[in-house]
């Protein structure tokens, strides 16, 4: 159940709901939204779901009016986010390699679970002594095709989530650059990175990891089934091969947001 997707970075995932919205309409873990402090109605008593400031402890209705102080609204009000990070190398397994000395990216939170609209670029690319550039960028520069992504399960029972990246709708590959004037690089298949649950933040880091080639992780979980999810590369047309992607990048969002692993 492979599908095509894709090298390198970006974000975590997810957008726009209404602010009436609450997480006690139809919310499904893992979720992109906003854990906000309520106020007190009338009768200074608090009307939240939530006691504590990430949204994970819920209150019954005889505790709420002491204990409620938090409401869950899933999605976003600010959609836009940009990412940026330090020396990434993607690794076939075997010994074909491309490492940039950096990488940013745009991309927008699309309903609760997914980002669209994203672009990566990395800069001062190269493989062995040839320099890495893709069609209409400055020597050196590579970019991707349109991406886009959405929150999985790397671990259901442990509540970790992860964002899977892959290429957008009528795109087969993540990106294709050339090094030198005869080494053309192709690249496809999907990337997964964890992304830290259950805590407010403008700033999301982004740690993609791979060994000799093989990413971890490299499968996530759906419908009690494993889902393989890892790159792979095509170096001067001697046919696709698995690639993983070392990178740290820091997404930052417009406003606070949370990916919540319990609603």
């Amino acid at each position: 159940m492979k599908r095509t997707r894709a090298l390198a970075l970006c974000l975590a995932a997810a957008c726009a709901m209404s602010l009436a919205v609450v997480a006690s309409a139809s919310a499904t873990a893992p979720e992109y939204g906003r854990c906000i402090k309520g106020v007190k109605n009338a009768s200074k008593e608090y009307t939240g779901n939530f006691s504590n400031s990430s949204c994970t402890k819920t209150v019954t209705e005889a505790e709420k009016a002491k204990k409620g102080k938090y409401e869950w609204f899933p999605g976003v009000v600010k959609k836009f986010q940009t990412s940026t990070g330090g020396k990434g190398i993607l690794e076939e397994v075997g010994k074909n390699a491309v490492g940039c000395k950096s990488e940013s990216s745009t991309g927008e939170y699309v309903g609760t679970k997914e980002v669209k609209n994203v672009t990566v670029k990395f800069k001062e690319c190269e493989s062995g002594p040839f320099k890495c550039t893709s069609e209409g960028h400055p020597t050196g520069e590579l970019e991707t095709n349109p991406l886009e992504g959405r929150v999985v399960w790397e671990n259901e029972a442990a509540k970790k989530p992860a964002l899977d990246l892959f290429p957008a709708v009528g795109q087969t590959q993540f990106i294709e650059f050339t090094c030198g004037a005869a080494l053309t690089v192709a690249v496809k298949g999907s990337i997964l990175v964890p992304v830290k649950p259950n805590k407010m933040s403008e700033t999301v880091p982004l740690k993609y990891k791979a060994s000799h080639g093989f990413q971890k992780p490299e499968a996530y979980e759906e419908g009690g089934k494993k889902v393989p999810a890892f790159l792979l590369s095509n170096f001067a047309g001697k046919g696709f091969a698995q690639a993983g992607q070392n990178i740290v990048s820091t997404v930052k969002n417009e406003e606070k947001l949370e990916l919540n692993s319990v609603i």
